[in-house]
């Protein structure tokens, strides 16, 4: 895999998408609903009806890459219920957002001991 993200436009699908497709299902949100090119130089990002979960999507020669943030730490992510809020949001922040950042709120860091 051989993804320089500096290279890639980005595109956010505003509003809520079901977080239980899988990147074939995403694309085809891509190609039909956003009216855009599933398989360009492009990462297409997604959010689901909780707004802990964002997944992205990226095609790579061959095949999906799929990036999935899921928030833990009871916290929600903001994000663009518009075409024109999303128009809004720019690369550097999107970069951010792969990242780990949510670049419209901060949260708290946790630092667990145990699990359950």
């Amino acid at each position: 895999m051989d993804i320089n993200l500096e290279d890639y436009d980005f595109y956010i699908k505003p509003g809520v998408t079901d977080m239980r497709k899988g990147s074939p299902s995403l694309a085809y949100i891509v190609q039909n609903e956003m009216r855009l090119e599933p398989f360009s130089k492009s990462v297409f990002l997604f959010c689901g009806g909780t707004r802990r979960t964002i997944k992205a999507i990226v095609w790579d020669r061959n095949g999906w890459v799929e990036i999935i943030k899921r928030l833990e730490c009871g916290s929600s992510f903001r994000w663009p219920n518009t075409e024109e809020e999303a128009l809004q949001v720019e690369i550097p922040d999107l970069l951010l957002l792969l990242k780990g950042y949510d670049v419209w709120r901060r949260f708290p860091v946790l630092n667990p001991r145990y699990v359950g």
